[in-house]
């Protein structure tokens, strides 16, 4: 067993489960998506993480746990559109990996055009003793459009 599967078993094992977990991987990342899209996504956010879940993220290499992640994501501004593209789901026992192309419309400035921003963005999901599946990791690397 390697070392991230050894420590996807233990996020696991030692995570609160809410009582509206996703029952598949897939129910967890359409939750994801729809969750970023609300006028207030931290509640059902913050309900789809795993509590030692760790993002990486943005042109800098940010490395943050939920809370400052939560906080970071909430000054950015509104969300109003996220697709995803060429999606593949690697299932490893009570681990699934998720890799995708995303594109988020997201409004810096209320007033002004939705700024799209795309990704490559990997998410790591396991899935708790009860059986719902929480965001232990993710990884998003901003991509220019191709082209």
């Amino acid at each position: 067993m390697t070392t991230s599967s050894t420590v996807a078993k233990d996020l696991a094992a030692a995570a609160p489960v809410p009582a509206s977990a996703p029952v598949t991987v897939e129910e967890a990342e359409a939750a994801w998506l729809a969750a970023q899209t609300l006028p207030d996504p931290e509640p059902v956010l913050r309900d789809l993480m795993h509590p030692d879940c760790v993002i990486v993220h943005s042109a800098v290499g940010h490395i943050h746990g939920v809370d400052d992640w939560l906080r970071y994501a909430a000054r950015l501004g509104r969300t109003s559109q996220v697709d995803t593209h060429d999606v593949t789901v690697q299932s490893f026992g009570t681990t699934a990996v998720v890799s995708c192309l995303q594109e988020m419309r997201v409004a810096f400035v209320p007033e002004l055009t939705p700024f799209v921003i795309q990704a490559a963005v990997t998410r790591v999901w396991v899935r708790s003793p009860s059986g719902g599946w929480q965001l232990a990791h993710l990884q998003m690397a901003r991509r220019l459009p191709p082209g």
